[in-house]
């Protein structure tokens, strides 16, 4: 917040007394410019409030206010926002919207380990043979299975692959729910220094490849248009369009038919889960690096590729359990009996078409002595945000629901707090007994 925003919120504060709430409503759509020469540039974007603050009286009384904060005479000039911008400087604009929309890649996905297999070969192919053509045969790529079969892995690998061998080539990619929330603060924003719908627009078609993740997220009608008119014109310009989905094109909901009609018209590639082979096969490779902590036998390898096929997080989380107790306990082979042991939680996990979140929720409400509202709220003592972890972590891993769902069964939370928590879950079950154990009695619970 610049020192304007400040000056700004501190005289709406002073001063809102003075009106009814509905009225008050209209004034907070304003913002404060600039204060240069004793006049004081204030933006507003609707006809209302520049008729409530062009009142006699009222503006008035904000000069009165706003001088006194200030500590110097002003003048109040009304300003229609787009002309406001007009005075800002078009590269500090720029730089403000190209930092929204900016794009980070995670190192660990890339094509190099990501490992094939029958059921994922076509969807690879497709990923690694749009990053070294230059016209696009195929577009948009929709990929779409069931959550933790590599999806996002592949996505990532794109940016990655492009950002070293193709530095040239312009890369966007975003969880939906996160592209979502770019374009509602860009359509609610009353400030003229935040990003327009039309600023954060022009960024995202100025790129050579899009990629979304998690496409059925995208369920709001506003972010929709928008995302049609980015979609179009990407499609014009040649740019590669690659998506992600938990469901065929045709089984989304709450997603426009026009959408759907254009994501059919591209290539939709299903991805399944890993085949016993590329089971092993992904462990495998997980394993490159721990050779000398610990050896794990041929055994276990295929009961974890048994046990685990339906979703590959779970199949590696499974080893980096056996791998952390194994050097716990010092153990220099894991065999059958030992994984049996330490995933014995994992196993006897509640069957997943019995359970649902909410049930889930309540048991580990009532584990910890808490209410619904306490757990959905925002204080961060230790206990709560603890069974918050616990909620996240065991519909996740027990039942598949996405990070958007468990977001809404704990008060609205948004996708990245969601997969935060349950990657902090993930340490607190190597690290915190108390956690473990809780963990545990909770899943007997269950």
């Amino acid at each position: 917040m610049n020192q304007y925003e400040t000056l700004w919120k501190e005289t709406l504060e002073a001063i809102k007394n003075n009106f009814n709430p509905d009225t008050f409503s209209w004034i907070c759509k304003t913002s404060l410019f600039r204060i240069e020469d004793g006049m004081a540039y204030v933006s507003y974007r609707s006809v209302i409030t520049k008729n409530i603050m062009s009142d006699a009286n009222t503006k008035d009384l904000f000069e009165q206010y706003l001088s006194e904060i200030w500590g110097e005479p002003v003048h109040i000039q009304l300003m229609h926002y787009r002309e406001v911008e007009k005075m800002m400087p078009e590269e500090i604009v720029q730089r403000r919207t190209k930092e929204l929309v900016q794009t980070k890649f995670n190192a660990d996905y890339t094509f190099e380990n990501f490992v094939q297999g029958k059921s994922n070969q076509g969807a690879y192919a497709a990923c690694f043979h749009c990053c070294i053509e230059n016209t696009h045969t195929f577009n948009p790529i929709l990929i779409y299975g069931n959550s933790g079969l590599g999806k996002t892995h592949l996505l990532h690998a794109i940016g990655n692959y492009l950002q070293k061998e193709r530095p040239e080539k312009k890369v966007f990619y975003a969880y939906s729910g996160d592209l979502v929330s770019i374009l509602i603060d860009a359509m609610k924003t009353h400030n003229v220094q935040s990003n327009t719908v039309e600023m954060v627009q022009a960024q995202l078609i100025d790129n050579d490849y899009f990629l979304i993740d998690d496409i059925q997220n995208l369920t709001q009608s506003s972010s929709q248009e928008i995302f049609f008119k980015v979609y179009n014109s990407l499609i014009a310009k040649g740019a590669q369009i690659v998506i992600t989905s938990d469901m065929h094109p045709n089984e989304l909901e709450g997603i426009q038919n026009r959408l759907i009609s254009r994501f059919n018209n591209g290539l939709p590639i299903n991805i399944l889960k890993p085949e016993f082979d590329t089971s092993r096969a992904i462990l495998r490779k997980k394993l490159e690096g721990y050779e000398e902590a610990c050896q794990i036998n041929d055994e276990t390898i295929d009961f974890l590729a048994h046990k685990f096929s339906d979703d590959v997080r779970k199949l590696e989380g499974s080893l980096r359990t056996l791998v952390f107790n194994a050097t716990l306990e010092n153990v220099d082979v894991i065999d059958l009996p030992f994984a049996q042991r330490v995933l014995s939680g994992q196993l006897i996990v509640a069957k997943p078409n019995k359970l649902t979140p909410k049930q889930i929720k309540k048991v580990v409400t009532k584990f910890y002595g808490l209410s619904y509202n306490e757990v959905e709220g925002k204080s961060r003592q230790k206990k709560l945000v603890n069974a918050r972890h616990m909620i996240v972590y065991l519909c996740h891993e027990t039942l598949g629901t996405s990070w958007t769902q468990i977001g809404q069964e704990l008060g609205n939370r948004d996708h990245s707090t969601i997969k935060s928590s349950y990657d902090r879950a993930i340490k607190l079950l190597k690290t915190d007994t108390a956690f473990q154990i809780a963990m545990n009695k909770i899943k007997d619970s269950l």
